[in-house]
């Protein structure tokens, strides 16, 4: 018997003793005339006396802070087993498809950087088609629709998404769009085409959203894009908007204003569809305004402020588990290009070397960038991960930041906003959830 390594006991300053285990996810509120107990057992788990405390220890085993002396090593090889089985199904394909590269958008934090005006063409969608089909152990397709701007593509959307109808396999589809483009009548059309889920991203208030999402030219598109919103809310379609609110350290007190902005225009039901939350834009090591970006200290303390000063909790403030493969880090995952050039990130759409191959044929692909981010870019081959903490309840973050780090040396930021900011965010959750059961001695 032993002292889970997933256990953590810790003082809050406003509401006393907890303990909080991140395998269970169990939380509990530890009494001060507990507190003694408690460390004397973590101490020595396995010469403490419970004979007087049998309550006590059936506590902690249930909870999982107590465990056989294997347990979390099994725990370890369980969870790795969970999520290389995600990496590497093959009854799944996720096709992130990008029909054009072009946009109408300017924005000066824009990763991509080679926006040509190419479209699809008739051929590519032929071999698209043809890409899907030869994936025969395939019992489910997944799809995103990307660009560049991908509502400039809408024709070609509608025609690749007839033939996939054709195919009779199960899908649903999702867009990420910035919603300048989105029209009363493509609203109408798309519960049809089962795109299920749109994100459209404002970037705060609206001097500060028309300064930094601008057309090409110059053009404002606040308004637009809000009263698109609008239109897309109160149409037929039944699917989840994530309206994803950009926020540096520049523009993160505007966070609040549009989530009140939002909540006042709808009713609940319509509410309920809709995710605000704030997408932390990332620089890159050549951007000069890179001191403006969070890392991942500053992301947890954005969350506890908007939580305690706001009251407003739009990212888990209780870490939660997770069972994901990013596209870099799952075998049957790809985003496509409008001339059909395979990449396993997309943040590499338009960039020649990170093609891994094409729809068109399956010979010739660069199977070492392929490999190079399934192994490097995967957590459950870092052994500081396998030690950490926070294991059971964290994805390892961005997989290309962790390749990336490998690659060259550097320490990129990739760690969950959880993990300097655990005790706060936790004495949040406890005040936000009181009733959680207490440890008595």
């Amino acid at each position: 018997m032993k002292w889970s390594r997933y256990s953590k006991l810790f003082k809050s300053k406003k509401n006393g003793w907890l303990l909080y285990n991140s395998a269970s996810n169990a939380f509990l509120k530890i009494e001060e005339n507990a507190v003694p107990v408690i460390q004397e057992i973590i101490k020595s788990p396995k010469t403490y006396d419970f004979s007087n405390a049998v309550s006590l220890y059936f506590q902690l085993r249930t909870s999982g802070f107590l465990v056989e002396d294997t347990k979390d090593d099994d725990l370890f090889n369980i969870l790795k087993m969970r999520r290389l089985l995600v990496g590497y199904a093959t009854d799944t394909l996720s096709l992130t498809i990008a029909p054009t590269r072009n946009c109408n958008f300017a924005c000066p934090y824009c990763y991509e950087t080679n926006r040509t005006k190419s479209m699809m063409s008739d051929e590519t969608v032929d071999n698209l088609l043809k890409f899907i089909e030869l994936h025969k152990t395939v019992r489910r397709l997944f799809l995103v629709w990307y660009g560049g701007e991908p509502l400039l593509a809408y024709k070609k959307i509608k025609q690749i998404n007839a033939r996939i109808e054709d195919l009779e396999i199960p899908y649903s589809s999702k867009m990420i769009t910035n919603g300048y483009c989105l029209t009363p009548e493509i609203c109408e059309e798309l519960n049809d085409m089962h795109i299920s889920f749109i994100q459209i991203t404002i970037d705060g208030d609206k001097e500060t959203h028309n300064s930094r999402r601008f057309l090409i030219g110059g053009g404002k598109t606040f308004d637009r894009i809000v009263d698109n919103v609008d239109t897309l809310l109160k149409s037929s379609w039944k699917g989840t908007l994530n309206l994803r609110v950009n926020v540096d350290t520049r523009n993160s007190k505007e966070f609040a204003n549009v989530y009140r902005f939002i909540q006042s225009k709808y009713d609940d039901e319509i509410l309920s569809r809709v995710y605000v939350y704030p997408g932390f834009v990332h620089g890159e090591d050549t951007n000069p305004d890179i001191s403006c970006f969070f890392d991942y200290v500053k992301k947890g303390e954005f969350v506890a402020k908007l939580a305690k000063e706001e009251n407003i909790t739009p990212l888990p403030i209780f870490p939660q588990s997770k069972c994901t493969a990013c596209t870099l880090v799952q075998h049957n995952s790809y985003v496509i290009g409008p001339d059909g050039e395979l990449y396993k990130c997309w943040h590499d759409v338009g960039e020649k070397n990170k093609v891994i191959g094409n729809v068109s044929s399956f010979k010739n692909w660069n199977m070492a960038l392929v490999a190079e981010g399934m192994v490097s870019g995967n957590y459950l081959e870092d052994e500081r991960c396998e030690k950490c903490f926070f294991f059971p309840v964290c994805d390892g973050g961005c997989p290309k930041v962790r390749m990336l780090n490998k690659r060259d040396g550097k320490k990129r930021d990739h760690c969950s906003y959880f993990k300097n900011n655990l005790e706060e965010l936790l004495e949040i959750h406890y005040e936000q959830k009181h009733g959680k059961e207490t440890v008595k001695s």
